[in-house]
């Protein structure tokens, strides 16, 4: 079987969606057992929630990056607008990886070849994995804040009507 850079492409690019979403799943499933089992020790445990989450998606990033710099390395594509050799070649692929992720899409750098299927599919993941990481903060928030909120008692409500 002849190996095309979009067979290349899509290949990388489900292996980095399904990786980063099985490290999502288990990063907030530890996440909501740390919150729920907290001891004292934890003070600022929504502190915890925001960097560990922040954590979590550079990691994911991360793992873009390497697929798309093994991608350029088995010469299936190749990001042009970057600096090649030395100690910037995979810093260039992790800022595309962070453009792409984050669906800002600057185009200082363009992918060719195999590096656009995983670019365009990093794209819908990074953008699944930000908003559920946005519903998981709301649910923490309201989990650890409900004590703190001033709330009515029956009585008062019944005096406004």
């Amino acid at each position: 079987m002849i190996l095309t850079d979009a067979v290349v492409g899509l290949i990388a690019a489900f292996i980095g969606v399904a990786l980063s979403i099985e490290m999502h799943f288990f990063g907030l499933r530890w996440l909501a057992w740390l919150v729920q089992h907290r001891e004292p020790k934890v003070r600022r445990p929504l502190l915890v929630v925001l960097f560990t989450i922040f954590t979590l998606h550079l990691v994911e990033v991360l793992l873009f990056a390497i697929l798309l710099a093994l991608i350029e390395a088995g010469g299936f594509g190749r990001l042009m607008g970057a600096t090649y050799g030395g100690a910037g070649w995979f810093v260039d692929h992790f800022y595309f990886s962070i453009a792409s992720y984050t669906t800002l899409g600057l185009g200082d750098i363009v992918p060719h070849g195999a590096i656009r299927m995983v670019a365009g599919l990093e794209a819908l993941a990074g953008l699944v994995l930000v908003t559920w990481s946005a519903s998981f903060t709301y649910l923490m928030m309201e989990r650890l804040w409900s004590d703190r909120l001033p709330t009515k008692t029956e009585t008062e409500m019944e005096k406004e009507d």
